[in-house]
């Protein structure tokens, strides 16, 4: 069944929403069956996806419609219980990493069909910064994956070696050009770069090596780059080492990796909560990159915490998280503030340990967050929200495999409605200049992500000298014909917006006029407006999660001493316990977040801190010797 199923179409406005009514030929030679055969030949999965895909083909413009598919005066299928959006993505990839040509096999036989290309782990660099041929490279898995149309584009790793990475930075010649020679020799489609772990100093040379290996391969072959997510817009350390604008520049697009949220050491918490990657999304889009150069990474894992550890947060995929349910028993709970799954879990004392990347998981309770069928469509619903190219996955195999059954139906259809439903000119009129008028809570960077604009361009468009704009004003999304912006409504809005200081405290208004709460980032730094408004500072516990706000109310990160006691504030600004490694000292974080000095039992194991927090080893203090590792040894 494909498009050519529909002779023609209406599009009916009613009520205010839109109605798009499909046409079916009920004498199309290709069922060759009687007209009462043919409700039975149509399949309304079948159906419903061909629907789609032809009001996507021949009705761009409409962005939100309930679709009605016709056979004469027969009603064959009401897809008016999901609206039909117009964004349309197609291109779904997947890393290969764990596994061999056999396996790698048997995982993509049951995505049924949904990758267009698979990146394997083909490409390592030598500490000398020159290519490394792994293993796992197999031709014939190259040829195989070519019968069905699915490209082979091996990502180029460090495995999280800051040397290794730096040394092929600085030989990015050598390197680029034995990564074009192989990929030509050997029939690929291109390579990724994931490069992880260098810094901002390296920026430069990371572009580099991206320019110079866009320089060296054919158009026709990819060159794509693995960007670290940055909600927090983050400029030092491992996300300073992205150009987010540059490397789109000489790539075919840039995978935000937007995991890792909680990783192996902090908080209990979701690897990729929705909020979270949201805001590297408009991060992205922000700085200038266009949505259709972005690929959205969604983790097929979670990471698990044992209550009453003082360390957790170690990884499990999916699939492992479904065998610890059916065999142990337990409840999940969906969380709706972060769109995420949680799994709390018993392990008695009678039970059967389990092993998890090569950990004994034994008696006790466990917290797991995980990613299932519904927090991954809720990410995918991000992709269409934001017109991006597709969707990646790290890393294949670790999915539960009813995922697949629907992914397709997801990517090409929208369950939320657009902010701004078009008008009827917008249908009718292809000609006229598409324009946004501004609502409550509007701002121009949310109008331009929105629009897949940048700030710059949305402020050429209207001749804006500032960020200012008002309720009712109506913007252009085109470069219009004439100087001057359109012509706009009655303008009203409350003289007062941004910062303001009642009495002793400050306050945040919103261009409605409301009263800002939440998180707040202004000028680069985060600020906390209480639920009256008043902008919080010291200690808050929002989100399960203590921070520190400055007497400014930006939001601090690092260190932290507060009324004679140390405290480490993670990037994210989260309050950090237990084990830190930070500058090459190891401290130690009690549960209230202090800093731990003196002799101290963790784990059934004496170690020593000092003064600064440092913990001592391979030394003796006050006659009691410490090994490599910082423990008494008795």
């Amino acid at each position: 069944m494909d498009v050519n199923l529909f002779t023609r179409h209406e599009v009916k406005l009613e009520d205010g929403s839109y109605k798009v009514i499909l046409h079916i030929n009920p004498l199309q030679e290709e069922f060759g069956v009687e007209f009462g055969e043919l409700l039975r030949a149509v399949k309304p999965k079948a159906l419903k996806t061909s629907a789609i895909e032809y009001v996507q083909k021949n009705l761009p413009n409409v962005k939100m419609a309930s679709v009605i598919v016709m056979s004469g005066s027969i009603l064959l299928g009401n897809f008016d219980y999901r609206k039909t959006y117009a964004h349309e993505a197609q291109f779904n990839m997947s890393y290969l990493y764990f596994g061999t040509t056999s396996s790698y096999i048997s995982q993509i036989d049951r995505t049924k069909g949904n990758l267009n290309l698979v990146s394997p782990s083909y490409f390592d660099i030598n500490v000398d910064g020159s290519l490394s041929i792994t293993k796992q490279f197999d031709p014939a898995f190259v040829n195989e994956m070519h019968k069905r149309n699915i490209k082979v584009v091996p990502f180029l790793s460090n495995h999280w070696d800051r040397e290794v990475g730096r040394a092929g930075l600085k030989n990015r010649e050598l390197l680029s050009q034995q990564i074009a020679d192989f990929i030509m020799k050997n029939n690929l489609d291109g390579v990724q770069v994931d490069i992880e772990n260098v810094s901002e100093s390296d920026r430069d040379h990371y572009t580099d090596l991206v320019k110079l290996l866009r320089a060296k391969l054919p158009n026709h072959k990819e060159v794509s780059v693995a960007v670290a997510a940055n909600p927090n817009a983050w400029s030092k350390g491992w996300h300073g080492s992205y150009d987010y604008v540059e490397l789109a520049k000489y790539s075919n697009y840039i995978m935000i990796m937007a995991y890792d949220e909680s990783f192996p050491g902090s908080l209990e918490g979701p690897v990729a909560s929705h909020p979270w990657v949201e805001r590297s999304i408009q991060y992205a889009i922000a700085q200038g990159v266009p949505s259709e150069k972005i690929v959205l990474g969604i983790p097929f894992y979670g990471r698990y915490w044992k209550n009453g550890d003082s360390n957790g947060g170690d990884g499990i995929s999916n699939t492992r998280v479904d065998e610890m349910l059916s065999r142990y028993g337990g409840t999940v709970t969906f969380d709706e503030a972060t769109k995420s799954p949680k799994a709390t879990i018993t392990i008695k004392n009678t039970d059967q340990s389990m092993i998890i990347g090569g950990k004994t998981l034994g008696p006790g309770t466990y917290t797991i967050w995980f990613e299932n069928s519904q927090s991954i469509k809720a990410k995918i619903d991000l992709v269409h929200k934001y017109n991006l190219k597709g969707t990646g996955s790290w890393s294949l195999g670790q999915e539960n495999p009813t995922v697949w059954t629907d992914y397709k139906t997801w990517m090409l259809t929208h369950d939320n409605a657009p902010q701004h439903p078009p008008t009827t000119e917008n249908i009718l009129d292809n000609n006229n200049y598409p324009t946004h008028t501004v609502q409550s809570g509007d701002t121009l960077t949310k109008i331009a992500v929105m629009n897949n604009l940048t700030i710059k361009q949305l402020m050429e468009y209207n001749n804006l000298l500032s960020d200012k704009i008002l309720i009712g004003q109506v913007l252009y999304l085109v470069p219009p014909t004439t100087t001057l912006p359109p012509k706009n409504a009655d303008l009203t809005t409350p003289e007062i917006t941004g910062w303001v200081k009642q009495g002793t405290d400050w306050v945040y208004y919103e261009l409605s006029g409301k009263l800002k709460t939440g998180w707040l980032l202004d000028g680069g730094k985060w600020y906390f407006l209480k639920n009256n408004g008043i902008m919080a500072t010291g200690w808050i516990l929002t989100g399960g999660k203590w921070y520190y706000l400055e007497n400014s109310g930006a939001m601090k990160t690092g260190w932290v001493k507060d009324a004679g006691v140390w405290y480490f504030l993670e990037n994210s600004g989260a309050m950090k316990t237990g084990w830190l490694l930070t500058g090459g000292k190891k401290n130690y974080l009690h549960h209230n977040g202090s800093m731990a000095t003196g002799w101290k039992e963790i784990n059934g194991k004496w170690y020593f801190f000092y003064t600064s927090g440092e913990m001592a080893s391979n030394t003796t203090i006050n006659g009691y010797k410490l090994n490599q590792d910082g423990v008494w040894v008795r």
